[in-house]
């Protein structure tokens, strides 16, 4: 019984298709109640498009990128939906330097900070496997030597303040419910990026494993069971060969024999009949 609550334990944070689901609602949820908060507060109707433009069209994105997920044609375009949400995050990174600076505070600071790092984990994490990483040697970028928990700790704390700063500064129900659950799911974001990273790094360490000896171990092994095959081969057409020497030499042998006994007896034929003539 516990080995089986371990289990579910471990899939509910380390496996990458409930994070995506849960995300998925998350950001359902999110988009849901902060219209419906906005329509129950009788705003006008360029405050509510307001809010779809300000705080509801990065997650509109978002839904679109982890829904396209689940399909066959996301999953094959993987990589052109990470550029995708890299230079979403991009923008939203320049946008929040620009607000640091309109607006300076501990809130758009840590808001900076957050989106900034958040920018360069997405950068240094989705890219690994594209042509980008290798043509531009980001291998060699000092961002990369940062480990990948490092990044997903930082992105904790960031969101953590953070939460605590908008709970502390709003004095609504509407504006509690909406900070908790965008912390929520900044935090399952930054899961789903470190699981991503996690499944980098195992790919990696196991091609690492497989080094030149263990490879050079194999070609052996395979070069002496192709030895072994070889010499089973020449010894199978080997005995072949024998026994159709055989075959034939004894067909031979037989037939020179009956050729001899043949001859042989048209011989004594020939004497017997010399000798009834000579007789007469």
């Amino acid at each position: 019984m516990k080995d089986v609550e371990k289990k579910v334990q471990v899939e509910w944070y380390d496996n990458p298709s409930i994070i995506t689901n849960l995300l998925i609602g998350m950001i359902a949820i999110i988009i849901i109640l902060s219209q419906s908060f906005a329509i129950h507060n009788n705003l006008s109707t360029q405050a509510i498009l307001s809010s779809i433009i300000n705080h509801n069209s990065v997650y509109l994105l978002l839904l679109v990128y982890f829904v396209a997920l689940k399909t066959r044609v996301g999953k094959r375009y993987f990589d052109f939906l990470n550029v995708f949400l890299i230079l979403l995050y991009f923008i939203m990174g320049i946008t929040s330097i620009l607000t640091v600076f309109q607006s300076f505070s501990l809130e758009t600071l840590i808001d900076c900070c957050l989106h900034l790092t958040l920018f360069v984990y997405l950068f240094h994490t989705l890219f690994r496997r594209s042509k980008i990483w290798r043509e531009f040697h980001l291998n060699k970028s000092p961002f990369n030597e940062i480990s990948n928990d490092s990044y997903f700790y930082a992105m904790i704390t960031f969101t953590v303040v953070l939460w605590a700063i908008e709970l502390i500064s709003t004095t609504t129900k509407d504006g509690t419910i909406l900070a908790c659950l965008d912390a929520f799911f900044m935090m399952l974001f930054a899961r789903y990026i470190y699981l991503y990273g996690c499944f980098l790094e195992n790919k990696s360490k196991k091609i690492k494993t497989a080094n030149i000896d263990d490879i050079k171990e194999k070609v052996e092994e395979v070069k002496d069971k192709l030895d072994e095959v070889v010499e089973d081969i020449a010894d199978s057409v080997e005995d072949v060969t024998k026994s159709l020497g055989k075959t034939v030499s004894n067909k031979l042998d037989s037939e020179d024999r009956k050729k001899v006994k043949k001859g042989s007896n048209k011989k004594i034929a020939k004497e017997k009949y010399s000798k009834k003539r000579g007789d007469k």
